[in-house]
């Protein structure tokens, strides 16, 4: 982003969590048009009409207020300010197993960790009543038929395990059976995951 804004752009970054601003800090090192506040989507500590543009990967997802983060990125943008949003709806994942039961639960109790597991189905509306314009929406497919550790299901598998181990009456080792079975489709052609993400834009007139 500090690439294309050149050095007569800047860039802000929001985000609840001190490590990941640590993280982002280190990565801009050197850069003196870039800064990260930490604070929430509901609040962004930012001026009125200040921003030619918003983007938002995967967090609307897990704030609570979606409608109220919409509103602060309407007002923090300038007329003409372009808002660019991606999220995934969880619910529409295809994901292999030869216990599709497992599977179900499983997927079904990572939804838990999400405020909102099928987000993108009330975005345009949701855009629209906050003010935006000119929305637009294309889907983009993550499709992995070989399991390869860089493929985005077998990257969220060690997350997903962890998390859903104790919940809808998964235990460690039935989670842990779930993982374990992932490879071993992948050895017998047998993996498939697939998952979309939507991109909504929208224009602050």
């Amino acid at each position: 982003m500090l690439e294309q804004v050149g050095p007569a752009g800047a860039v802000i970054g929001v985000e609840t969590s001190a490590d990941m601003i640590g993280l982002a800090t280190r990565r801009c090192e050197g850069h003196a048009n870039v800064a990260f506040h930490e604070a929430s989507a509901t609040s962004l500590p930012v001026d009125d009409a200040s921003f030619d543009g918003v983007l938002s990967v995967q967090v609307l997802e897990f704030v609570q207020d979606v409608d109220k983060a919409l509103a602060e990125m309407h007002r923090a943008l300038r007329p003409g300010g372009r808002l660019v949003l991606w999220d995934v709806d969880w619910s529409a994942v295809s994901w292999h197993s030869a216990d599709p039961d497992r599977m179900s639960r499983v997927l079904r109790a990572w939804d838990a960790h999400l405020s909102h597991p099928t987000l993108p189905r009330t975005l345009h509306a949701r855009l629209t009543a906050t003010g935006f314009e000119r929305i637009e929406t294309e889907g983009h497919s993550f499709i992995s038929t070989a399991y390869t550790p860089d493929c985005y299901g077998c990257a969220l598998m060690p997350s997903i395990a962890r998390y859903v181990a104790g919940r809808e009456g998964i235990s460690e080792q039935e989670a842990q059976l779930w993982a374990s079975e992932q490879p071993q489709l992948g050895e017998a052609g047998s993996f498939f995951f697939a998952c979309t993400q939507f991109c909504f834009t929208a224009v602050r007139i």
